[in-house]
């Protein structure tokens, strides 16, 4: 296999073949382990198989793919054959290896998940120091996860797996500075990698700075949006326009919108799926940041977003979170934890990809031509962000922003017909686009255009 691919040329054709037959390698000790009726060793071989088949599955560099399989391959070995009890110190080194390792693939899953932010392309300020920190949390985690499947083994399936007090604190600790190293090791490989290839003026990321439209859907809510615009008119990237669309307002929203010098677009259609259309079909600038009438945005809000869109075109999409400003602090707390979180983390697993959030969002203007015509517009009991980010193309990025934060009303949680009128429209968006695609084959074209 090997000389294959080296006739084939190519080095990194030959460390992907190598990595192969390490993974012929696992399922034939599966095999074995089963056969033999080995059953713990079988289920210690199943859990290897995984972390053998993840880094293929995730296209990991070769030499990565490589040498995180033969490290976790042989930590299964070392375990049949005893090897950690005749070599005492053994034990200590593949545990900070291999935990090493694994946390940083971990990290890589979920930045390619868009669950974490990928290394090196974080607007967060000391985002070097959070890479490094996350990794040996994610190492350490999955440390105490294994030390639990241990002593699970030990008291109900075989007496022989090792387990004690000094053993696992010593496990544990390995874990940590493994996946501490492995996050340091992590952050430096993308930092060279800057400094070894710096762009040019004709580089793709070297653009110009966008321009952005903010779009603001509303209707009959004239005093919320005159402290809104105030606060767009503060910002310290200046919008090229302000985007007011009127949704049928019965009271001076739209008279209030023209004094702050807003561009105003009627839609009579009622609901915010319509609304919020139409503004971005009638947005200008490079960039369309969206907000509601009763937000707040800080007055770097504009400044975030256009950073984040210039430092990296691939971006087509950028989303926050939301401060509750009119709720008392205790409630604002628990909701933006539980309100914003499970959105975030239940439409994630919904559609196999980050969500945008209405209430502080931005997207480019070339994105939106290119899924204008997806989007549902016609049906008010929709959540439009999410409908919008279903919209979406497994190749569109979304980059969730944990500091770009606005104020926001906790109207929208408050009461109990409230609660239920949004999550009566989440469960329909979700039915009106599962018919288009159900969560599995989301999350299956997520998967392979990762892997593309």
């Amino acid at each position: 296999m090997v000389i294959q691919a080296l006739s084939r040329g190519g080095v990194g054709s030959a460390v992907r073949a190598c990595a192969d037959a390490v993974r012929i390698g696992g399922l034939a000790s599966l095999v074995w382990a089963m056969a033999a009726g080995e059953w713990v060793d079988a289920a210690l071989f199943s859990l290897v198989l995984l972390g053998l088949v993840l880094p293929r599955i995730t296209a990991a560099r070769p030499l990565v793919d490589l040498v995180t399989g033969a490290v976790v391959l042989f930590a299964a070995w070392a375990a049949v054959l005893d090897l950690y009890v005749t070599y005492s110190w053994l034990d200590v080194v593949v545990h900070m290896v291999a935990g090493g390792l694994v946390a940083a693939l971990a990290y890589r899953i979920l930045a390619a998940c868009e669950v974490l932010p990928a290394p090196g392309t974080s607007t967060l300020r000391r985002a070097g120091l959070g890479v490094v920190l996350t990794t040996a949390a994610l190492g350490t985690a999955l440390g105490v996860l294994w030390e639990v499947g241990e002593w699970y083994g030990h008291t109900y399936l075989d007496h022989r797996i090792q387990v004690g007090y000094g053993d696992t604190i010593g496990d544990l600790v390995s874990d940590a500075v493994g996946a501490l190293a492995a996050g340091v090791v992590l952050l430096l490989a993308v930092r060279n990698g800057h400094r070894a290839g710096p762009a040019g003026p004709d580089d793709p990321v070297v653009r110009r700075t966008p321009t952005v439209s903010v779009v603001v859907p509303v209707k009959d809510d004239a005093v919320a949006l005159e402290r809104c615009l105030g606060l767009l008119e503060q910002q310290t990237v200046a919008p090229l326009e302000v985007v007011v669309v009127d949704n049928g307002s019965r009271d001076t929203s739209a008279a209030v919108a023209r004094e702050h010098g807003a561009r105003v677009v009627p839609e009579p259609a009622p609901g915010i799926p319509a609304a919020a259309a139409t503004g971005y079909d009638a947005a200008r600038a490079d960039v369309i940041a969206r907000c509601d009438a009763d937000s707040v945005p800080p007055v770097d809000w504009l400044e975030r977003i256009v950073r984040t869109m210039a430092a990296d075109p691939r971006v087509d999409a950028v989303t926050g979170t939301g401060r509750f400003y009119d709720v008392p602090r205790w409630v604002a707390v628990l909701a933006r934890a539980a309100y914003l979180g499970s959105y975030y983390l239940l439409v994630h697993a919904a559609m196999g990809r980050t969500p945008v959030w209405g209430s502080n969002m931005a997207l480019r203007r070339t994105t939106w031509q290119e899924i204008r015509e997806r989007v549902h517009r016609d049906d008010p009991e929709l959540h439009d962000d999410i409908d919008l980010a279903f919209a979406l193309a497994p190749h569109h990025r979304v980059r969730y922003d944990g500091r770009l934060v606005v104020g926001v009303s906790g109207r929208s949680v408050r009461g109990r017909e409230q609660l239920v009128r949004r999550f009566r429209r989440a469960v329909n968006t979700l039915r009106v686009n599962w018919r288009v695609s159900p969560p599995w084959l989301r999350w299956q074209a997520q998967l392979e255009n990762r892997r593309a």
